[in-house]
């Protein structure tokens, strides 16, 4: 069986989901001290630093793994949001114009 064949298992399901975008991935790293250390990063391909990371600190990696995706997952439907209300923005613009 190919990798692609496989089912991902994103947060226990065999579905896919909106955090499996290729360009974006959540990365926990130890950035505190003990008992809560741990804090999610969001990197983009290609780009030395994170483009959000978390303000709060976490006692586990699997909590601050957790609350990452949630945030990647918000992430990512905030950015799907705005790019068809910019673009409605500039047909109006366009319309007043006339």
């Amino acid at each position: 069986m190919s990798s692609a064949d496989k089912p991902s298992l994103i947060g226990g399901s065999p579905e896919g989901s909106i955090t499996d975008h290729p360009d974006f991935s959540v990365v926990v790293k130890s950035r505190g001290r003990p008992p809560s250390p741990w804090k999610w990063e969001i990197y983009r391909s290609g780009r030395k630093s994170p483009v959000k990371q978390s303000e709060a600190y976490f006692s586990t990696v699997t909590e601050a793994n957790r609350a990452g995706r949630k945030a990647l997952s918000l992430f990512l439907s905030e950015c799907q949001d705005e790019a068809p209300v910019k673009g409605l923005a500039k047909v109006r613009r366009s319309k007043i114009k006339k």
